[in-house]
């Protein structure tokens, strides 16, 4: 039974199969080339809005679990639990980026989606008619004037907190969130659709395959991905395991059970 080979050790993890033997390796310098590659491509993305990294991680969690129909209860319960949250999180971000009337209508924020809130001192339109009174026109500049003191303040104040450590801090682990969100859904999706080849080692004639030959799937892409998490949270030692490791496995291989090969 399934259930019981699950409670032991067995080898089809942990064995390299013979279509996998004797394929070359690629070159450190190689792989290299094809990571910084694959870093501008994470760092132009990653100037996007959030809208789009929020509809990429929507797409992400409804494909990362697969859908094979033999899968454990759990596995497909989570399966359509991380397809729910992922098709809530592609409806707010298509929203977002229409700005549709529903959203206006409801008067939901869209400053939790974008990151652009909008400032107080627009939200009021001020308008006069065609042959205004002299209490309209009165009016209208008070209104007008009230609406350039809020905006003196609202700069004041976003200069103040900018020059603030805080403020920077802030600041620099947003961006760092964002591009790690990015590195996450490129790696991920990329590699998962194309069975082991983002765009650097395409150019770069590599490829990630799994030991025991198997299909490199969206989850396998993913759990890579951690593993470069963990390269760099242990000072990219990790990393450079692939200079005396045997087939070359980084840290990322090694958690996911791959080596990198020449195509």
């Amino acid at each position: 039974m399934a259930g019981d080979v699950r409670r032991k050790v067995t080898a089809e993890t942990l064995t390299v199969v013979p279509e996998v033997l004797g394929r070359p390796l690629a070159e450190p310098w190689r792989r290299l080339a094809a990571m910084l590659a694959d870093l501008v491509i994470v760092g132009l993305l990653s100037f996007l809005s959030r809208p789009f990294l929020a509809l990429g991680t929507g797409v992400m969690l409804c494909v990362l679990l697969g859908n094979s129909p033999a899968a454990p209860a759990m596995l497909r319960l989570f399966r359509w639990i991380y397809r729910g949250i992922g098709l809530v999180l592609i409806g707010f971000a298509v929203l977002a980026l229409g700005h549709t009337s529903v959203l206006r209508i409801n008067h939901l924020d869209l400053g939790a989606l974008t990151g652009h809130a909008p400032s107080a001192a627009v939200k009021e339109t001020v308008s006069v008619s065609a042959n205004p009174s002299t209490s309209e026109l009165r009016s209208a500049n008070s209104k007008l004037q009230e609406q350039v003191d809020h905006l003196k303040t609202e700069l004041r104040e976003e200069r103040t907190a900018g020059a603030s450590w805080l403020s920077r801090a802030r600041a620099f682990t947003g961006a760092l969130g964002v591009t790690f969100g990015w590195s996450g859904l490129y790696f991920t999706l990329i590699a998962g659709l194309t069975n082991g080849r983002t765009v650097g080692k395409f150019f770069l004639g590599t490829r990630v395959v799994r030991i025991n030959a198997a299909r490199l799937t969206f989850f396998d892409a993913f759990i890579r991905h951690g593993g470069y998490v963990a390269g760099v949270a242990m000072g990219l030692i990790g990393f450079a395991k692939l200079l005396w490791e045997p087939n070359r496995q980084a840290v990322e291989d090694r958690i996911a059970g791959t080596v990198v090969i020449k195509t």
